[in-house]
C-alpha cells in the first residue's frame, strides 16, 4: 500500500498541495517566527537553501511511508501538514503539522488535519495519531477541535528546541469521522 504521490486534497477552504520550490522562502520566513523555533526543532538551523532542499526533495519521502503537503489558503502558503510513522500492516499512521504566524487562529490547522486524516482512511488506515508537546496547548486544542481524542501522555517522547518533553498522545479512528 502507498499514499498517492503527487495527490492534491481540497477541504472548504484549503487546498493541501505537494511542497515545490517556490515555497521555500514561506517556509523559511516562518522557521524565523518564535512559536514555530519553539516547538520545531529545525526550525533554528533553517537557511534559505535548507528551505529549497526541503521543498524540492526532502518533503517528497517514499510515499509508502510518509507524505508533506504545503497548506494554502486562497493563494498564500499557510503551512505545513504531513503524515508519516506509516505501518499499513496496523492501519495507523501519525499526522503533524505547523501553521504560519499570519494563518494562525484561523481553524487552518484543524480543518488540514480533518482533511489528511480522512485522506489516510480512504487510503485504508484506521487509526491517525497526533503528539502534541505537554505544554502546547494550541496544539492540543487543534487536535481536540479536529476531533481526536486524548489518550495518555507519553514521557519524553518529543524533541522539541529546548530538548525532550512529554508528550500527549491523541488519536482518530475512522469510525469517528
Amino acid at each position: 500500500m502507498t499514499f498517492d504521490e503527487g495527490v492534491l486534497l481540497e477541504t472548504e477552504r484549503l487546498l493541501l498541495r505537494p511542497f515545490e520550490e517556490g515555497d521555500a522562502e514561506d517556509v523559511y520566513l516562518s522557521s524565523q517566527d518564535p512559536e514555530i523555533r519553539r516547538w520545531m526543532p529545525w526550525a533554528s538551523a533553517q537557511t534559505r537553501q535548507t528551505a529549497i532542499d526541503w521543498c524540492t526533495a526532502h518533503a517528497h519521502p517514499d510515499p509508502a511511508r510518509a507524505m508533506n503537503f504545503a497548506i494554502v489558503a486562497g493563494d498564500r502558503f499557510a503551512g505545513s501538514i504531513g503524515i508519516g510513522r506509516t505501518d499499513w500492516t496496523d492501519g495507523r499512521a501519525e499526522v503533524g503539522y505547523w501553521i504560519s504566524p499570519w494563518a494562525r487562529r484561523k481553524r487552518y490547522a484543524v480543518e488540514a488535519t480533518r482533511g489528511l486524516a480522512a485522506y489516510a482512511f480512504e487510503k485504508g488506515m484506521h487509526r491517525v495519531e497526533l503528539l502534541t508537546a505537554v505544554t502546547n496547548f494550541a496544539s492540543q486544542g487543534v487536535a481536540e477541535k479536529a476531533g481526536f481524542t486524548r489518550e495518555s501522555v507519553l514521557r519524553e517522547a518529543m524533541l522539541i528546541s529546548t530538548g525532550r518533553v512529554d508528550a500527549v498522545l491523541f488519536s482518530l479512528l475512522s469510525s469517528d469521522l
